[in-house]
């Protein structure tokens, strides 16, 4: 029904793990796998939602388990949020979904670089990667990585030259709710520097700590939570060097309010995790509570701070 307007939003309400045929998560064991049928029926149906423009959300009753380590991979990939709240709640939490419309759908970004560059912490390699996004709302923001290619690789493509100058281009590809595509580019061209003082002293760190924020957590939903640790770690090291300049108070307070953003993954990702057995010591699977708080922060912005029941 909802795919037949693009843009409609579609919010499951549970209460505990889905226990018929379809999505069955109710398996023997509280940490045991969901069977493989399960898992290709999530992701058939987030692919399907995403292809209609239909933005699937997931709301859970807490205090109950719903297995949103893989339910909230339907709400994911449809652009939508995983949350976990208390029946009194509810009304607040439908609310806001309902009222952060969609302004797109069939979303994707292609960002370009020279050869001299490389595009980080993306399936593709190489100087072009193509991320697509889905459904997205006017708040939406999303971030790449990208630095200097490494030494020898791609032939003998040497670094970018100080001095020298780079530019970088952004192609939005969407469709309006009216049916229409759209493509819209943008293009920047960055004076090269070999000067550390100059890049540390005038860095964004709004935009350093949104993108620490979502690639540490779309490593730990995947179950990458070393690799999501240490993507924290060095990120967190670059901007307290950037902090040791003279910053603005405003940039001390979103540094101070992004540790505690972070502290599930630098600090305290166990609380949010579960073995999957007591004789595996590597094998671990999210709570509710730990899917909703790592979803949340993969598909944060700049305008989001995490609910206070998520820090603790």
């Amino acid at each position: 029904m909802a795919s037949r307007q693009p843009g409609s939003k579609v919010i499951i309400c549970t209460d505990g793990k889905a226990n018929t045929d379809l999505g069955n998560l109710e398996v023997e064991g509280i940490d045991a796998r969901p069977c493989l049928s399960s898992t290709i029926f999530y992701h058939d149906l987030g692919e399907y939602a995403a292809s209609q423009g239909v933005t699937v959300s997931v709301l859970a009753i807490e205090g109950t388990d719903c297995r949103l380590d893989e339910l909230g991979r339907l709400a994911d990939r449809t652009s939508g949020k995983v949350v976990v709240a208390s029946p009194h709640e509810l009304y607040t939490e439908f609310e806001e979904i309902i009222e952060n419309r969609t302004i797109a759908t069939h979303c994707s970004v292609t960002l370009l670089l020279p050869t001299t560059l490389c595009v980080k912490g993306e399936r593709e390699a190489g100087n072009r990667v193509t991320r697509e996004v889905g459904n997205v709302a006017s708040d939406t923001e999303i971030t790449f990585q990208f630095g200097a290619r490494e030494h020898g690789s791609q032939g003998e493509v040497s670094a970018p030259v100080a001095g020298g100058r780079v530019s970088v281009q952004l192609q939005l590809r969407y469709r309006q709710k009216d049916g229409h595509s759209m493509l819209r580019v943008l293009t920047a061209d960055k004076e090269v520097t070999d000067d550390s003082s100059v890049v540390l002293s005038s860095l964004f760190l709004a935009i350093i700590q949104l993108n620490s924020s979502q690639a540490s957590a779309a490593l730990a939903v995947r179950g990458r939570f070393q690799d999501a640790k240490s993507e924290g770690e060095t990120q967190r090291e670059l901007m307290e060097r950037a902090l040791e300049y003279d910053r603005s108070a405003e940039d001390k307070l979103i540094y101070s309010k992004w540790l505690k953003t972070m502290d599930p993954i630098h600090n305290s990702l166990q609380n949010y995790t579960r073995r999957q057995s007591i004789h595996s010591d590597t094998l671990q699977y999210l709570t509710d509570m730990g899917a909703a708080l790592l979803y949340s922060m993969k598909n944060s912005n700049r305008s989001i701070s995490l609910k206070e029941k998520h820090q603790h």
